[in-house]
């Protein structure tokens, strides 16, 4: 069995509406060397049905014999998968065309690449374009360099949907906490820049991501601030650490510290949070992180950090000032990638043009060989005209008579 370049991986759960469009617009790629692993999360409408319906040898349908969650269904896809690369696919959404053949043009030229997405269209429940999508797009669809901490501080601007991951670094990463639900793949990309891996998007829409009513990321705001905080702590505070990046570091305690949903938790699991980053407890996973958050110690060292911690945050004088000067030093840091860009891009048009300029000479030698050569034929013919009868009787008779 040949191994594909690509591995589709598409999670369902009751989508018979919408699992049809998504698998359609895998089958109409341009790159035609994959496979499709989908995995349903016991359904009980007719999704495996339309996914049968197809009958491509290339798609295989994993069912699971009862519900385990979007986390540990990724899992058990990313097990199964065999392609060079994973491409992640939700089963409500879709993609253009082009798009895996754009990502591997990308990789082409990077081949440091390990995680490419797209930019994404947000469409409604039934595929229109959404009311609020200038304001969403807005969010993700610019330019913006993953592989810069300070961009994943509180936010993630990368669609599930639209990712390509080589399965290799997937592999070396690990997989989904399963006891994650509102941000797993946060704490994914997360975990995967703290291990080296390097992050690209395409800037064109290829992505088609659909909003409507069952969508579990923001219905739960406490349960999505306390994912969000663990990924930053366990993954971006260690990094901003081994890298000395400690205006990063500040701000992430900062996000922390001033998110409205800190409010909802006991004064505890304040400073045990907040403390996490100072102290990292050595717990397994999110479900030990959470236990240690709601763990009542009154002798622990880490809430003692964290009621500390809180105390400087909210009453340092310096604060704007700071603030303003990492907003400078970003613009620096901006314009210098940019002119870094300008510099590599004209290089790349200096040494064209050079190949350029080397190919018109090699060209106009030849030419001027070929020149050389005819001139030389010509004074042979000459020559050999001269010796001849006629042109020795023209020759004698031009002495007497010069206008012949």
């Amino acid at each position: 069995m040949t191994t594909p370049l690509l591995s589709f991986i598409v999670l369902s759960y009751n989508y018979q509406g919408y699992i049809g469009q998504t698998v359609r617009s895998v089958l109409e790629q341009t790159v035609q060397d994959f496979e499709i692993v989908v995995v349903d999360d016991g359904s009980t409408d007719a999704s495996c049905e339309v996914v049968t319906g197809f009958g491509d040898p290339r798609i295989r349908l994993l069912v699971n014999e009862q519900n385990l969650g979007g986390a540990a269904s990724y899992n058990r896809a990313v097990s199964a998968a065999r392609g060079e690369w994973l491409v992640n696919l939700d089963a409500d959404d879709w993609i253009a065309p082009q798009k895996s053949a754009a990502q591997l043009d990308m990789v082409a030229r990077d081949p440091r690449l390990d995680v490419i997405g797209t930019h994404v269209a947000f469409v409604d429940a039934k595929g229109d374009p959404h009311p609020q999508r200038e304001v969403m797009e807005a969010h993700t669809n610019h330019k913006h360099d993953l592989n810069h901490l300070d961009n994943w501080i509180g936010r993630n601007s990368l669609c599930r949907s639209s990712t390509m991951v080589r399965r290799a670094a997937h592999l070396r990463i690990g997989l989904d906490d399963t006891t994650m639900v509102r941000a797993p793949d946060y704490e994914l990309w997360t975990r995967a820049l703290r291990h080296g891996c390097r992050f690209s998007v395409v800037p064109e829409a290829l992505t088609f991501y659909r909003l409507h009513a069952r969508g579990v990321t923001y219905g739960d705001p406490r349960g999505t601030f306390l994912e969000l905080a663990y990924a930053m702590l366990h993954n971006l505070v260690p990094l901003a650490e081994a890298r000395a990046l400690w205006p990063s570091f500040s701000r992430i305690l900062a996000w922390v510290s001033e998110h409205e949903q800190l409010a909802h938790l006991t004064p505890g699991e304040r400073y045990r949070l907040l403390g996490s980053g100072l102290m990292p407890p050595k717990v397994p996973g999110y479900a030990g992180f959470v236990a240690a958050l709601q763990a009542e110690d009154d002798c622990n060292p880490i809430a003692d950090a964290g009621r500390r911690c809180l105390a400087l945050m909210r009453a340092h004088p310096l604060r704007a000032s700071l603030d303003r000067l990492e907003a400078d030093n970003l613009a620096f840091v901006a314009g210098r990638d940019w002119w870094h860009e300008q510099s590599d891009r004209w290089r790349a048009d200096r040494a064209y043009w050079h190949e350029r300029a080397a190919v018109f000479e090699a060209r106009t030698t030849e030419q001027q060989q070929a020149l050389d050569l005819l001139q030389t034929r010509l004074d042979d013919a000459q020559r050999r005209l001269r010796w001849t009868p006629a042109g020795m009787a023209r020759a004698a008779l031009s002495r007497f008579f010069p206008s012949w």
